[in-house]
């Protein structure tokens, strides 16, 4: 199920019953609620989110701020971020969200193994309230663009691994800028293997996957940008997920939205076994 990473640009209304049924019309068959900013959704918005979802069949799931560090040293941010965290899901399941999605935690300078102990502590504690609270939509800690974050692909495997409840968000672009390479079929069907031999091969089959072109430099990402307009091959992504008959959403996150979206989907489709 393809999709834009907010309301698309062309929704009559910018508000998020007009942009689900936008999204069908064109249609996509997901979008990703954007909570990046802030989580911000009245009990009357969550039901017809929700009611509109259901009437259209488009699959919802939700991004959280942009502030979460599960890693943070002030014991304020860390408990903000469990927060932020426990809002997004709670919002996003009243819409109907199959699940959430975050930047799990800045390194902070810590060694790699310090900062990712403390953000599995942490998410533990936090799936623990979410869950207390009736929520089980899925959790997933999404691959970080730069690698001072926490959030390789073998971090977000592990987190996954080890707690209940917690999957996987692969970004493919996030991955290429983390590292200046994972641009080829080859790499993408090495991350879908690994993806595989870590989680089970049902993890290929319930996948949640974000793509965008991006700019990168020696620290990482910079920005996300237009497919056509980054070196992101996402041609070569669309051949793997099909070769390796992986199923669930997959999210554009370039700045032009349900443009890409749409060529992504279009691209797919094309695409012979």
């Amino acid at each position: 199920m393809f999709g834009p990473a907010g309301i698309p640009m062309s929704a009559p209304k910018r508000d998020l019953v007009s942009g689900i049924r936008r999204v069908a019309e064109l249609g996509l068959g997901a979008m990703e609620m954007e909570f990046v900013r802030g989580v911000r959704m009245s009990d009357e918005l969550a039901a017809n989110a929700r009611a509109a979802a259901g009437e259209t069949g488009v699959r919802l799931t939700a991004h959280g701020p942009f502030w979460i560090n599960l890693n943070a040293k002030e014991p304020h941010k860390l408990k903000n971020s469990h927060g932020y965290i426990t809002r997004t899901a709670k919002a996003a399941d009243a819409a109907g969200a199959s699940s959430i999605t975050f930047h799990a935690a800045s390194g902070m300078g810590d060694p790699p193994e310090t900062a990712f102990r403390k953000t599995m502590s942490e998410l533990k504690k936090v799936v623990k309230k979410i869950r207390s609270r009736g929520v089980t939509l899925d959790i997933r800690p999404e691959l970080a663009g730069k690698p001072a974050q926490v959030g390789s692909l073998e971090e977000i495997l592990e987190l996954a691994k080890k707690i209940p409840g917690v999957k996987p968000c692969i970004d493919f672009a996030h991955d290429h800028a983390r590292h200046g390479e994972a641009n080829t079929y080859e790499a993408f069907i090495a991350t879908l293997t690994r993806t595989a031999k870590v989680l089970g091969a049902r993890a290929l089959q319930d996948m949640h996957i974000h793509v965008s072109g991006i700019d990168y430099g020696p620290k990482g990402e910079r920005k996300h940008l237009v497919l056509k307009e980054s070196d992101f091959n996402y041609k070569a992504l669309l051949r793997a997920l099909k070769d390796m008959n992986c199923a669930g959403i997959l999210i554009c996150e370039s700045p032009n939205l349900e443009e890409d979206a749409l060529l992504l989907q279009r691209s797919y489709r094309r695409l012979k076994k």
